[in-house]
């Protein structure tokens, strides 16, 4: 029996990168974890909690059950992470990607106020909803009026504004939060520094050419460890009023050829890099560098974490999973 005392958190998405994290900040005794996603295969053991944890396999697009879940476990907290995540892939398949981020984050919302729950709600956004803004105007605080570039921004930004208008009919509060780029270890292939680490690996372990087969290289971008990033989740709905839009980033911009760079440092092989047109994205933002001075003035929130650490956990994740070519969204 657990005690009535027990707080009861919801985290959809939560067997994906991001969401594997969360779950650890989140972690404490007492405290029961229900999480929904589509598939268990995600939940890969090295992140995956032990106890106080329930699984439920569940489509949000197509939400049989959910009501009942939501009505049933009665949250005091929810973290909506689920969605499709990849900017590049939302370009052949823009009607997947508004159905995921979209309908599924307006079916969680309706099941809590169709339920009353008074679960106060945290809906993870993108920094990329932005689009593009002269350097001048940067970094980009929550005030730039959003210029989506993607189907995959556009999407995010249509889900803002269908979450902030059901907000007004639900009991709790609503906060939505636009990260930019978190990265860190066990994340897919698909994101350029899990790309770029796979492939150095593979190159070490004899499975592939000394070729690293690269895009853009110039891009600039705000990049996080992605146990700061979901450490800003947990800050922007504890501390976030009601309605808010809080950025979780780190306010500083990295080259992505600084990154290749730094992998090549530390590769044990010496390897040539080719140019893929195939991995350029049809519409790329030159720079996106977000301002976190609101996020750290409510909570005293900072991204801590060393960058070239993080890029090292990174590469020593991808040489002990040198076979694991997973390339599917979160």
């Amino acid at each position: 029996m657990i005690p009535e005392s027990t707080e009861t958190i919801l985290i959809t998405g939560g067997t994906g990168f991001a969401g594997r994290h969360l779950i650890k900040a989140l972690e404490k005794p007492g405290r029961v974890i229900h999480v929904i996603d589509r598939t268990r295969i995600a939940a890969r053991g090295e992140y995956w909690a032990d106890a106080g944890m329930q699984l439920h396999m569940m489509d949000l697009t197509h939400p049989e059950g959910l009501r009942e879940l939501v009505g049933r476990i009665r949250p005091t907290r929810v973290f909506h992470l689920a969605g499709r995540a990849n900017v590049k892939h939302s370009w052949h398949g823009e009607s997947e990607t508004y159905t995921a981020n979209v309908i599924g984050a307006v079916n969680l919302l309706c099941a809590l106020r169709d339920t009353d729950c008074e679960a106060d709600t945290l809906i993870v956004s993108s920094g990329e909803v932005y689009g593009w803004v002269s350097e001048d105007d940067q970094p980009i605080d929550e005030t730039r009026m959003p210029s989506p570039r993607s189907p995959y921004a556009a999407s995010k930004y249509c889900q803002e504004i269908a979450c902030l208008q059901i907000a007004r009919s639900l009991k709790g509060k609503v906060v939505v939060v636009r990260p930019f780029n978190h990265i860190g270890p066990g994340q897919r292939l698909g994101f350029v520094t899990a790309d770029f680490a796979n492939q150095v690996a593979r190159i070490e372990n004899g499975r592939q050419l000394p070729v690293i087969r690269v895009g853009n290289l110039e891009s600039r971008r705000d990049f996080t460890d992605v146990r700061d990033t979901v450490a800003g989740y947990i800050e922007a709905l504890a501390c976030g009023q009601p309605g808010d839009v809080i950025n979780v980033c780190s306010g500083h911009a990295f080259r992505i050829q600084d990154f290749l760079d730094y992998f090549l440092e530390k590769s044990r092989c010496r390897i040539t890099v080719e140019v893929d047109p195939n991995r350029f994205r049809p519409a790329d933002v030159p720079l996106l560098t977000g301002n976190p001075a609101r996020l750290e003035r409510i909570s005293g929130w900072a991204a801590r974490r060393s960058i070239t650490d993080t890029l090292d956990e990174i590469l020593d994740y991808w040489r002990f999973h040198v076979d694991d070519t997973d390339t599917t969204d979160e």
